[in-house]
């Protein structure tokens, strides 16, 4: 793991949803009498979903495919936008969308993938019970990211690789030993 690199925390997270949530609530304050309700709720979730996708792709040590998530998430957030999707299915494409990330970033299981879908279900049953008891687009988005805060918790499950298999004291061979020596190398760099 490159050392500048730091795994999500707990604390991270939570500063992460409180951002979120306050610029929402401001931006509701400001935006709330010129712009229509539906979009300015498009808008308050299209932006919490970027900036809690950024947070992601910047906290991890992986560096391809990440034009690629932006990307697909402007492409899906506009064609929602363009085809007048229901508000209902945009939270749940939103949620969609943070939960694959995290599960190509930051899971090496489907067990995990699995638990993590399962704490993305309850952020989004945390923020149902926001919205309907406060109104609030901005309490709704604070209920959902304070519970993905959780998600550096969760445990990693992946099988960590033997190292019988690249030991290669039985050939001698250059080839063996530089296939042998890139192999570690590269596991070094994957494993945190």
């Amino acid at each position: 793991m490159n050392k500048s690199m730091k795994a999500p925390g707990i604390i991270d997270g939570i500063i992460v949803a409180i951002i979120i949530s306050l610029s929402a609530g401001v931006a509701s304050l400001v935006l709330g009498s010129f712009v229509a309700y539906a979009t300015l709720f498009n808008l308050l979730l299209g932006s919490a979903t970027l900036i809690y996708l950024v947070y992601l792709l910047k906290r991890s040590d992986a560096r391809v495919g990440r034009v690629v998530v932006i990307a697909g998430w402007a492409f899906v957030s506009v064609a929602c936008w363009f085809f007048d999707v229901p508000l209902f299915e945009q939270v749940l494409i939103q949620a969609g969308i943070i939960w694959l990330v995290r599960s190509l970033y930051f899971h090496a299981s489907l067990l995990t993938a699995a638990l993590d879908f399962g704490l993305v279900s309850a952020g989004l049953a945390a923020s149902a019970w926001a919205m309907v008891n406060t109104g609030s687009i901005s309490a709704a988005l604070w209920s959902f990211f304070l519970v993905q805060a959780l998600f550096c918790w969760l445990p990693n499950l992946a099988q960590k690789p033997s190292n019988r298999i690249y030991d290669g004291a039985h050939d001698p061979s250059s080839f063996q030993t530089a296939h042998r020596v890139a192999l570690d190398a590269v596991r070094k760099l994957t494993q945190p």
